[in-house]
């Protein structure tokens, strides 16, 4: 019977790496290591564990289901490990305001649901939420951290991607109740209020790829200024909205709202998180900028937060 308790640590963290990149080479890149030394370290623990890790792909690797599973475990728990060490190190010199722009899309639709865990881990940063246009924020001063949709590139400030977008219709139940059954085909739409944020390009869009070859049917149309309100009025039951996972995933666990079709399309662009060196300097900011790529499962660019911090730029 194969003993667990003489899992081979050390090997944990190559394994992260190896599965993140699903790749041995990529690995020993990353981590400094021979190919040679990588594949030792990853038998060494399919032997501990006593199954295997990953299996042969074309010229590279993958993983097996009990390599998913794995994986999913020790990712987290390296990165559980990682933010408490930071914590205890950084624990007499965190404190101060910390300053965090972002449009009001995200603030409603994911800041101000998951932001409690922060603030609850880090009593002594005192956040500061400013609500600006998505456009502006790349040029606002004085802040420390923006968070902002667009297709990245701003070579005066650090950045990095929190997550590529995909959009589909969200709606509340409560639709379902007025419009007496459920919504199951795009031609039902045209009964139903669609809710849009811009000029209803993207819905237009949505309608042309699912297969509708004539958009200007869809006469019933509710426009915002704001996808939050969208958003909102679809909660309330208004109609339906165009939006994506990272907006509305909270209300879809609870069931305030629900995807009537799988059907999503690339919304051209993603959330990025932007911010200068000066506030890279300071831990308030780095413990941040860890926890939110943290969540968003971008924990291969948390040591590029401290590469970052070193190399001199210019402020906002």
């Amino acid at each position: 019977m194969t003993d667990v308790r003489n899992i081979p640590l050390a090997a944990l963290k190559t394994f992260e790496v190896a599965a993140r990149h699903q790749s041995l080479a990529k690995a020993a890149s990353e981590l400094n290591l021979t190919d040679s030394a990588v594949s030792h370290q990853l038998r060494r623990l399919e032997v501990a564990l006593g199954y295997y890790l990953f299996m042969k792909s074309g010229r590279g690797v993958v993983l097996t289901e009990a390599g998913l599973v794995f994986a999913r475990t020790v990712s987290s728990a390296l990165q559980d490990i990682f933010s408490t060490a930071i914590r205890l190190a950084e624990a007499d010199q965190i404190g101060g305001r910390l300053d965090i722009a972002c449009p009001p899309m995200f603030a409603s639709g994911w800041l101000a649901k998951n932001l409690a865990d922060f603030c609850r881990d880090h009593p002594t940063v005192e956040c500061h939420i400013k609500l600006a246009e998505n456009q502006r924020i790349h040029d606002m001063v004085n802040i420390d951290v923006g968070i902002l949709f667009g297709g990245g590139g701003w070579p005066d400030k650090w950045s990095t991607l929190l997550e590529h977008v995909m959009i589909a219709p969200v709606c509340s139940p409560i639709l379902f109740q007025r419009f007496g059954k459920p919504i199951t085909s795009t031609a039902e739409l045209r009964n139903t209020i669609l809710l849009h944020w811009d000029d209803g390009a993207e819905w237009r869009r949505w309608l042309a790829e699912a297969g509708e070859s004539d958009t200007s049917l869809y006469t019933r149309n509710l426009y915002c200024s704001d996808l939050s309100m969208a958003i909102d009025l679809a909660i309330n039951g208004t109609g339906v909205a165009l939006v994506s996972d990272t907006l509305t995933l909270s209300d879809i666990k609870v069931g305030t709202l629900l995807r009537p079709f799988n059907f999503s399309i690339d919304a051209n662009g993603g959330w990025y998180v932007v911010c200068n060196r000066a506030a890279l300097s300071r831990s308030g900011t780095r413990l941040f900028l860890r926890w939110l790529l943290a969540r968003f499962g971008r924990s291969d660019m948390l040591d590029a937060i401290n590469d970052a911090a070193i190399m001199p730029s210019d402020r906002l």
